[in-house]
């Protein structure tokens, strides 16, 4: 069962309601929780193939970050394919993801 990804699990952050432009895609991006900022990552037609990406950029970010867990760069899956540049430009969407991931990161540090 450890090779197998339970997708129903997965956190999935989604776009502003009626925003336009939308795939049927999943993006991984990460949450670099020093700057503040979201790096664009990788596209999956499936959130199983996103989930399993998710874990492994986790475990390389793990391997080469040396902070407190929720220092780490935060790796996570959204359908909105224009993330970075969403949040960019729209302060309100921007500070809801914020809120979710930093709440994620610090579950996180307390798992540890």
């Amino acid at each position: 069962m450890e090779g197998k990804v339970r997708a129903s699990k997965q956190k999935v952050h989604t776009p502003p309601d009626g925003t336009g432009g939308l795939s049927a895609q999943f993006h991984v991006y990460t949450f670099d929780v020093f700057h503040q900022s979201f790096v664009a990552g990788r596209s999956f037609d499936t959130v199983e193939k996103a989930a399993s990406y998710q874990r492994h950029e986790q475990e390389r970010i793990y391997a080469e970050q040396e902070a407190d867990p929720e220092l780490f760069d935060l790796p996570f899956i959204s359908t909105d394919p224009e993330l970075p540049e969403r949040a960019g430009r729209d302060p309100a969407y921007r500070e809801r993801l914020v809120r979710e991931l930093g709440a994620e990161a610090r579950a996180r540090a307390r798992k540890r």
